[in-house]
């Protein structure tokens, strides 16, 4: 049957969300019979009541009169507080009052600041809805509503911060917003002059108090999915390809110089083969003879490592970055992230990524960060692949590249979420075969596993092959032992028992748990699986970051140390995450300028 009461119930402040029952012309005669339609004159013919009101007042004998009792009492309560009218220079003492109380903690989302005032001062309750009410037409359309009451909340905080200007950091928010597009002195100063902004000296002074900490950098390309991709005469695709950028600060850190003791961050042989070989023979010799699942119960054993901070729903969605994720670990917080820059752009050369390095060179220029100190960049392989090239060009004497002198700051790091995901689905390509009879034996033979399946199928594969390798690890393992030399169960024994469980862990386990000594040896191990695969890309990066790893140890630069203490913060999760949100609140068909603006408000809404 389909629900014809959906309520609001007509009660005033009654915030019951569900059972609604209709105020009938026989309730209205039963209410007035037993006289409890005194203290509800207001309540009409055919309006909505929750169904303890409902009871309350037109079946007042059917409920126990103490709950009664109760529900007037509560009633009557409101309805004191809302007989008092309050004028609007009172309400907004009120408000400026609620607001200093909650500084620094900025709310910019209409429902929820609304409930926020309301909750902390009652008698504010309305003030919200008269507001729009006074400044919204009715004949507005649905969306343009919407959007009036974001600006309500703004000019909430401008009536609010005119009373006191210290109520809240709304106008410096804007400032901040300003630079960060490019906006100059003067136009700054401008709009803190009509009273929506702080001023730029206040702007600049903020920023230079940020400069006592470490920033880790995040840079990639993004791509809105609402646009058509079906190629014409004229182009292939209209999806808009954009340059992100976002940068998270790590309070514990302080900045990190780019030379220390005489020696500089970047390793002058950029890849050392023969480093990485002396590490593999002297430190690492006849590790990766033993399968991964065996080396992480020596971790366990030695209590090394500690796995049961990570529940089983996480470890399957460890590549979905939407808000439906609690960001209840460190890595996944956002608290801290700021968007630097997002421009139309593409990053296919090294000109690219110093043209959208720039954006972070622009904003240094006024605090001045960056100078002498290390810019960590947490990037895909071809962020790391142009950007080491850039900074080799600029430290070549015959270059015929022209690179900014900022760019020295720049240290390309492994992402550590794209090696998981480009392991897993490494591992699904090389062995699809076998993955594909898990499919069917699973979900039936009339289903098809795709070529290139979606990251969450993927783990759930790979998760039900470790998971069902485990029940009947031991008994395989006792019936054939480890002298069988066919070569389908080397190959077997080989894929569960060592590359499913290693990829699982790399980033899932090892990264998020800030295990930095297991993080580095699985990394090194994953590199062998894609040297033995053939893969293009993943051969290469493992090798960039582990001979910087190694150089940094050499050397004793405190870098070294850094990366150890805050490796969870060394994460590309942070633009991966911007880029679903963005996606997630920009409407289909919105031009360039509509999501680089709705970008930047995100940046400020979520972060």
């Amino acid at each position: 049957m389909v629900q014809k009461n959906h309520g609001p119930c007509s009660v005033q402040n009654c915030n019951q969300v569900s059972r609604f029952r209709q105020f009938t012309s026989l309730a209205y005669e039963k209410a007035q019979k037993k006289g409890t339609y005194e203290a509800y004159t207001y309540l009409r013919i055919g309006q909505q009541l929750c169904h303890n009101h409902y009871m309350s007042i037109v079946e007042p004998d059917r409920r126990q009169k103490s709950e009664i009792h109760l529900f007037l009492e509560q009633d009557k309560e409101n309805t004191i507080i809302q007989s008092k009218n309050y004028s609007f220079a009172e309400q907004v003492t009120m408000l400026t009052k609620v607001l200093y109380e909650r500084r620094g903690n900025l709310e910019l989302d209409p429902a929820r600041f609304k409930q926020m005032i309301e909750e902390a001062d009652p008698r504010l309750q309305g003030l919200f809805d008269k507001l729009v009410k006074a400044l919204v037409p009715d004949n507005r359309s649905a969306y343009n509503k919407v959007e009036a009451r974001k600006t309500i909340v703004s000019l909430c905080y401008i009536m609010a911060g005119l009373r006191n200007k210290f109520v809240n950091d709304f106008k410096l928010e804007v400032g901040l917003y300003l630079s960060a597009s490019g906006a100059t002195r003067a136009a700054i100063d401008t709009m803190n002059g009509i009273g929506f902004s702080a001023c730029y000296t206040t702007v600049n002074n903020f920023k230079r108090k940020l400069s006592d900490h470490m920033y880790i950098y995040n840079l990639d390309d993004y791509h809105d999915i609402h646009e058509k991709r079906r190629p014409d005469t004229v182009t292939l695709s209209s999806a808009k390809h954009m340059a992100t950028c976002i940068c998270k600060q790590v309070s514990g850190c302080a900045p990190i110089p780019i030379v220390f003791n005489d020696v500089s961050v970047h390793n002058p042989v950029n890849i050392d083969v023969s480093n990485i070989c002396f590490r593999l023979i002297h430190e690492y010799h006849g590790i990766f003879d033993i399968a991964y699942t065996n080396r992480k119960k020596q971790w366990l054993t030695n209590e090394q490592l500690d796995i049961n901070t990570f529940d089983q729903i996480e470890l399957l969605t460890v590549h979905c970055y939407d808000d439906a994720i609690a960001e209840r670990k460190e890595e996944r917080s956002m608290k801290g992230v700021r968007l630097i820059g997002f421009q139309e752009k593409n990053l296919h050369s090294m000109n690219d990524y110093i043209t959208a390095l720039q954006m972070i060179l622009d904003i240094d220029k006024d605090t001045g960060y960056l100078h002498n100190h290390v810019a960590p960049l947490v990037a895909d392989w071809p962020g790391q692949l142009f950007v080491r090239k850039a900074i080799t060009n600029l430290h070549k004497a015959d270059s015929q590249y022209s690179i900014p002198a900022g760019i020295n700051s720049f240290i390309p790091i492994l992402g550590p979420l794209h090696v998981s995901l480009n392991s897993r689905e490494h591992v699904l390509i090389v062995y699809y075969a076998f993955f594909q009879k898990l499919f069917h034996s699973v979900f039936g033979k009339r289903k098809v596993l795709a070529k290139k399946p979606k990251p969450w199928r993927i783990n759930l594969l790979l998760d039900l092959a470790y998971n069902g390798w485990c029940k009947i690890r031991d008994t395989i393992i006792t019936k054939f032992g480890n002298t069988c030399k066919d070569i389908e169960y080397r190959m077997v024994i080989d894929l569960l028992d060592n590359v499913i469980p290693a990829t699982l862990d790399v980033y899932s386990i090892l990264f998020r748990s800030g295990s930095f000594n297991e993080y580095l040896e699985t990394i090194f191990r994953i590199w062998t699986f894609a040297l033995r695969w053939k893969r293009h890309n993943y051969n290469k990066a493992p090798l960039a970051f582990l001979s910087d790893i190694f150089y940094w140890q050499d050397t004793n630069h405190p870098f070294a140390e850094a990366v150890k203490l805050f490796l969870v913060n060394f994460n590309d999760y942070y633009v991966e995450n911007m880029h679903s949100k963005i996606r997630a609140h920009t409407p289909m068909n919105s031009n360039v300028d509509n999501i680089i603006k709705q970008a930047y408000v995100i940046g400020i809404l979520f972060c």
